[in-house]
């Protein structure tokens, strides 16, 4: 059976941001209160949530399949569940409200960035990418103004890394697409920082404009429609969260996975050496 919500929150590693000790225990319910309601709300759009710490494993998964029946979305990549769990959860949050939430992973093909499906011109190519680069810049930028306007959160929320994940056509990197799809040649983040940075910065400024505040509105109504929808269809009763966070991080077990997500167990990967 996937990981739950309250599998995630009941179970609490140390991270590296040190939220149990930096957050108070009002800041961290909060937090555990957005994550429930984040669930609510893709439930309420017929999304599955599965809050493993294997999320960048299971994305390659779905990505490999590539299958438009897919309803559900893998939320966790490392041991923080407060400012990384909720910033991951923000991020897929934007885009489902940006996408479309009646198809597999919201509308996103599974070959993007770096790829595009056949049918694609390559003439077509950038304009088909910059649809895409659009949205991943909304989610990437938009964590904490939406986490502040649905949850009152004004701690840190925080993407995985420094810049988002765009495919920005005209380079010279090539990689694996799945089946379906054409790859594009593209600037890369590692070999060619200087100018992916510029174009990923450009973008982002572009993103943060599009927040207004009756745009969040106009985000936060749609949330609280599929919220409704999807409270009463959970699955138990939900702890209380501030029960939740009292809890102290503890050390993962020898057979479970590995805090850092690489779906290894914690005995085969970083806890081998602790």
């Amino acid at each position: 059976m996937p990981a739950t919500v309250v599998d995630a929150v009941q179970s609490p590693y140390p991270c590296e941001h040190r939220c149990f000790e930096t957050l108070s225990l009002d800041e961290r319910a909060q937090g555990i209160d957005a994550l429930y309601r984040f669930d609510d709300a893709m439930r309420g759009w017929d999304y599955l949530v599965i809050w493993d710490l294997a999320a960048p494993y299971l994305w390659r998964v779905a990505q490999g399949f590539d299958d438009p029946s897919v309803r559900w979305v893998a939320v966790r990549d490392d041991a923080c569940i407060y400012s990384r769990l909720v910033g991951f959860c923000m991020h897929e949050l934007v885009h489902a409200l940006c996408g479309d939430v009646t198809r597999a992973n919201f509308g996103v093909p599974f070959g993007l960035p770096y790829g595009v499906p056949h049918e694609i011109a390559v003439a077509d190519e950038a304009a088909y990418l910059r649809g895409f680069n659009e949205i991943e810049a909304r989610a990437w930028v938009g964590g904490a103004a939406l986490a502040y306007r649905l949850f009152g959160i004004e701690w840190p929320v925080l993407p995985a890394r420094d810049v988002g994940t765009y495919g920005f056509g005209g380079g010279g990197a090539i990689v694996e697409v799945p089946a379906g799809y054409r790859p594009v040649a593209h600037v890369d983040r590692v070999n060619n920082a200087r100018r992916y940075y510029a174009m990923a910065r450009a973008l982002e400024d572009e993103a943060r404009a599009w927040f207004t505040d009756a745009r969040l509105d106009e985000l936060a109504a749609r949330f609280e429609a599929a919220e409704a929808i999807g409270r009463p269809r959970r699955p138990r009763a939900y702890p209380a969260p501030r029960e939740v966070a009292r809890k102290r991080p503890g050390t993962p077990g020898r057979n479970d996975l590995c805090t850092c997500g690489s779906g290894e167990k914690w005995k085969k990967c970083h806890g081998a050496n602790a």
